[in-house]
């Protein structure tokens, strides 16, 4: 159940549940004010309080093109077309972006309903529309107000994980040095995918801080999430990277020798980045040397493993920093009780 119905889900429920009972007790039709509710219901409470202040304007003033409209040409299509361009125009030129969708909905949603007392129909539907905002508005601030330390963390761990085996697929393509085209668009098609994944990623992260300008917050939760920015960073530095062995081609035979060493690095960049606390282990410098050592024999060659090992060298650079801010961070949050406790599992703790 918890996987089917998240937080965003429940959120819009109780919100329609909420809007829908208000309606019912004030005798008011609740039909546009579900939708109102369930279109204004946002990610962070932030959010809601901020795009509710331009909803409601927003939404008044769609419902008074929709008086003026009817007034002059009733219930024809044409009603319809003009109060949804003037409503979209004024959003627009005010400045009330957010709100056009509810303001446009707002005002064709009246006409049908429209009667001879336009005064009564104006406020029936700005009392509707202004409950389905405040509602949604209540439920994310105070009754279910969203968490985004934990999803956050289940992010990266993903994009790490997901990002190393994109890595090691790439060098798999070019050492095979079969139908390297075809596949190389394949996985370039995955590297955009994790892109946008990682977009996502940076959006979690400010979210949290949009909410922080409301609620209250502790320096050890604050200090988690630079945390898990500062390996956001690090991931993205790893991307480009990661990139850069699109552009390399295979322009000489490459020996079985320098394939294993090149293999080795490979699998062991890709476990360092699945490991939660990214260790360095006595294998992976070992390795590491090799590849230096390879580096240096193929520099004067301008070929694909004198470019490959440069990259391996870099990205290695990355996962030393890495490795240390985490070590760092582990063992702060291993001092300090009041630290979050889902950015580290205790059971696996390294100390």
């Amino acid at each position: 159940m918890k996987a089917l119905i998240g937080r965003r889900i429940l959120k819009t429920g109780v919100s329609v549940f909420c809007t829908a009972l208000i309606c019912h007790l004030l005798l008011l039709p609740p039909t546009f004010a579900v939708i109102t509710a369930i279109v204004t219901t946002e990610p962070t409470a932030a959010d809601s309080l901020k795009k509710g202040l331009i909803r409601l304007p927003a939404a008044a003033m769609g419902a008074s093109f929709a008086v003026g409209t009817f007034f002059f040409f009733g219930q024809s299509a044409l009603s319809y077309a003009l109060v949804a361009m003037f409503t979209i125009i004024a959003c627009s030129k005010l400045k009330l972006d957010t709100g056009t969708l509810v303001a446009t909905l707002t005002a064709v949603a009246m006409l049908p309903d429209a009667s001879d007392h336009l005064i009564i129909d104006f406020l029936t539907r700005i009392s509707t529309t202004s409950i389905g905002i405040l509602v949604s508005s209540f439920v994310n601030f105070f009754i279910l107000p969203p968490k985004f330390g934990p999803l956050l963390v289940q992010k990266v761990e993903q994009l790490f994980k997901e990002t190393a085996d994109h890595f090691a697929e790439i060098v798999d393509i070019h050492l095979e040095e079969k139908h390297e085209k075809s596949g190389l668009n394949q996985r370039f098609t995955s590297y955009h995918y994790l892109h946008g994944e990682l977009t996502k990623a940076y959006q979690l992260a400010r979210f949290q801080h949009d909410e922080w300008k409301y609620r209250r917050s502790t320096a050890f939760e604050r200090r988690s999430f630079d945390y898990l920015q500062k390996k956001l960073d690090y991931l993205q530095l790893l991307l480009i990277h990661f990139g850069k062995m699109y552009h390399l081609r295979v322009n000489r035979p490459i020996s079985q020798e320098e394939k294993e060493k090149i293999q080795r690095s490979v699998s062991s960049v890709r476990e360092v980045m699945h490991d939660h606390y990214h260790q360095l282990t006595t294998a992976h410098l070992s390795t590491h040397n090799v590849i230096k050592q390879l580096s240096e024999k193929q520099a004067r060659q301008n070929c694909f493993v004198s470019q490959l090992c440069h990259e391996l060298l870099s990205v290695n650079t990355v996962l030393q920093e890495l490795s240390l801010i985490t070590t760092d961070e582990h063992r702060f949050s291993l001092q300090e009780t009041r630290y979050p406790s889902y950015i580290f599992t205790k059971a696996n703790s390294l100390f």
